[in-house]
């Protein structure tokens, strides 16, 4: 039970066994020579991410540029190179014999020109079977960086509301979204549950397309508090953590 919290590629497929869940769960595979031709040809945009890593370690981004060329967007640095066999290649020098799965790429909004995406904490109380949304942050990526979380790109954490109306997506009811976001995150806690049944919460990370298309990134059964602890309000901290506390 333990190996399966942390294990990306395993709640991946536990979610997506799911029916009302699947339109929310970007296309995933495990990665492989194979997987990497059929994704990226089939959608030129694809993330690469370790089964087993947190807070961004190890994300790698590859975007097909046309006439046979690819980026390699790793970390701060990004890389153009010709061929998707010499593409493969090159991350599998990266990132060795390591297990990885390859996932659609969602295309985020942005936050002066920076993608975001966005952590939910989703919280039961201890003798409670009713699931509920106690917080969110934008989460934007620092210069230069793919990845959102904080400590490893030195990006920007705002409220929900903030962020939303100062990004690329401010013209989208906030209301609609947020509710959209909300729905989702509970449902996918209740899925959760079924496998994690003593466990009360789950932060999920969460991104949206350009046109408000809701998507689940991946699912965390223990959560980082330090996204919400950094925000200058600590009213969304303090609720997280009442909810932790209360029967």
């Amino acid at each position: 039970m333990r190996s399966l919290t942390k294990n990306k590629w395993k709640k991946y497929l536990f979610l997506k066994n799911y029916g009302p869940l699947v339109p929310y769960l970007p296309e995933t595979q495990r990665l492989s020579g194979h997987s990497f031709n059929a994704l990226l040809q089939k959608y030129h945009n694809v993330i690469v991410k370790p089964v087993w890593g947190s807070r961004g370690r190890g994300v790698i981004q590859v975007s097909y540029l046309g006439h046979n060329r690819y980026a390699i967007h790793y970390e701060n640095v990004r890389k153009v190179g010709r061929g998707r066999r010499n593409a493969y290649r090159y991350i599998r020098g990266k990132i060795g014999p390591a297990e990885y799965m390859i996932q659609r790429r969602i295309h985020r909004p942005t936050i002066n020109n920076r993608p975001f995406d966005m952590r939910v904490i989703v919280q039961r109380k201890q003798y409670s079977s009713q699931w509920v949304v106690t917080a969110k942050v934008v989460k934007v990526a620092g210069k230069g960086y793919i990845v959102s979380n904080n400590s490893r790109s030195k990006g920007q954490l705002l409220k929900f509301s903030t962020g939303i109306r100062n990004s690329s997506i401010r013209h989208l009811p906030i209301n609609a979204l947020e509710s959209q976001i909300n729905g989702v995150s509970i449902l996918t806690a209740k899925r959760l549950a079924r496998f994690f049944p003593g466990h009360r919460i789950y932060g999920l990370d969460i991104a949206t397309n350009q046109h408000g298309r809701v998507s689940i990134i991946e699912a965390n059964l223990y959560p980082s508090m330090s996204h919400f602890y950094k925000l200058k309000d600590r009213t969304v901290y303090q609720r997280i953590l009442a909810y932790k506390q209360g029967w």
